[in-house]
């Protein structure tokens, strides 16, 4: 695929640390009270563990996993055309990194998830539906990585995901560096482990993948839909450049168990990575206890 650069897009300077603890104040001192009230008294139907429904179309997400980057990922993606929330703050709760907690205030994407509602969709709903999310994807990969090889989260730096040991790594020079950081997690403890290792490290004969804008977490929990139509794609605290593989099998691990949502995945027309989902299962079954959760 032809990519082209990025729209015009400044990344934003990381909040200043006092800033964002008196951002964190205002968010956990004000802004959650007030959501409380507004859930308990006008909108029960917006209650949900972790996110703070506010008026005017606005929502507080509270979260030990809250951080700055993932206002930025939104951001950029709104700069690509994709449905996103529109990032407003980012509040820090401690300056203790290692309890930190974060919140971010956003707008408010209307709908509901696709997961809740995708047994009530008629045949066409649903296909038009996953035509659309293809275009997204479609959209989202066309850009040429800002980093060149390097595989990084939206700003370059450190990448975060429930795929990456402990949950967050270094920043990596190249797809490559990336792949050997992963093989470093893995664990073959018999015949069949070093089996599946001997699979896992194959992955290298398939390279190079492009290195994309990629959301890191695309259930359909975080998809948003109306009226048979998406309207926006949430929680992008998983969002980086990272391989053109990786949007795809980070879900489609689940098929062994024939999970509903994976298989859907599967079935888009940018799904062509079927000997990286071989590579890719190996790895993951050796390097599972890794994932910290």
């Amino acid at each position: 695929m032809n990519r082209h650069p990025l729209p015009s897009f400044k990344l934003p300077s990381p909040g200043h640390p006092l800033g964002n603890l008196i951002r964190g104040w205002i968010h956990r001192r004000v802004l959650i009270p007030i959501a409380r009230i507004y859930c308990s008294y006008f909108r029960p139907d917006l209650s949900e563990a972790g996110v703070f429904s506010l008026p005017f179309n606005l929502v507080l997400k509270f979260s030990p996993h809250a951080r700055e980057v993932e206002g930025t990922a939104m951001s950029l993606a709104r700069s690509m055309g994709i449905p996103a929330p529109r990032f407003i703050s980012y509040g820090e709760h401690s300056p203790n990194t290692r309890s930190r907690e974060g919140s971010i205030l956003m707008t408010r994407i209307p709908g509901k998830t696709l997961k809740s509602v995708i047994a009530s969709l008629s045949p066409d709903e649903l296909h038009t539906i996953m035509q659309e999310l293809a275009g997204i994807l479609e959209r989202m990969r066309s850009y040429s990585n800002p980093w060149g090889t390097r595989v990084c989260g939206v700003d370059g730096k450190d990448i975060y995901g429930g795929r990456v040991p402990g949950r967050h790594i270094s920043a990596c020079d190249d797809e490559r560096s990336f792949y050997a950081t992963l093989l470093q997690a893995a664990q073959a403890r018999d015949e069949e482990g070093r089996a599946m290792l001997e699979t896992a490290k194959k992955m290298p004969t398939l390279f190079p993948h492009d290195i994309v804008f990629t959301h890191g977490d695309l259930w359909d929990h975080n998809i948003m839909v109306n009226q048979g139509h998406i309207t926006g794609i949430v929680d992008w605290e998983w969002a980086g450049w990272l391989p053109e593989y990786w949007e795809y099998t980070s879900i489609l691990q689940w098929t062994g168990i024939r999970e509903p949502w994976a298989l859907r995945l599967a079935s888009l027309p940018g799904y062509k990575y079927s000997e990286e989902m071989e590579y890719d299962l190996a790895l993951i079954a050796l390097s599972d206890s890794s994932f910290l959760m």
